[in-house]
């Protein structure tokens, strides 16, 4: 299986060649580009997730997913844990819908990885924790995070635990190296 650095590396690439291929945006969408021509990363600059954001990173998500041949829902929400998007790809799980959900949610929640959570409710700082009332202790949820802010959080179901935190590390990743 591709570490996180490489899935994230094949992703930026991808959406990359997508990107180029869509009509330019400019500073006046928020979308800032270095002049320099060796420089090709476009960051985006935003106070909060918006709907293109959240598009980009579940696309992210999409393409980490088909790299390892799984089929998932995703799941990305505000700084509140308002859902802003939910991505299901083609002949995934209908039960993924509320799993990815309820990851986003408890990411953002608890401002900390879904599978992190999980083990700090097993004796850690969240000991007692269970799940109910939109917390899911699994892998598969990331707080989507800035330099000292959360912006949101993404949710993937569809895979095993180990699948749907790769998968979510990656996007959550993307996120961290796209938009600043």
């Amino acid at each position: 299986m591709k570490t996180i650095e490489e899935l994230v590396s094949e992703v930026a690439k991808n959406l990359g060649a997508q990107k180029a291929q869509e009509k330019p945006r400019t500073a006046q969408n928020n979308i800032v580009s270095p002049k320099s021509e060796e420089k090709t990363v476009t960051y985006m600059k935003s106070e909060k997730i918006t709907l293109d954001i959240a598009k980009e990173v579940a696309q992210a998500a999409q393409l980490a997913a088909e790299e390892i041949g799984v089929k998932i829902v995703v799941s990305v929400c505000d700084e509140g844990a308002n859902l802003i998007l939910l991505h299901a790809m083609d002949d995934s799980y209908i039960a993924s819908v509320r799993a990815s959900q309820d990851k986003a949610y408890t990411a953002v929640a608890l401002k900390m990885p879904t599978h992190e959570a999980l083990r700090e409710s097993r004796g850690g700082a969240l000991d007692g924790l269970t799940n109910g009332n939109g917390i899911l202790l699994l892998g598969g949820g990331f707080p989507l995070k800035g330099a000292d802010k959360i912006y949101g959080g993404i949710g993937v179901s569809g895979g095993t635990k180990d699948e749907d935190t790769l998968i979510a590390a990656v996007a959550a990743r993307y996120f961290n190296t796209r938009f600043k």
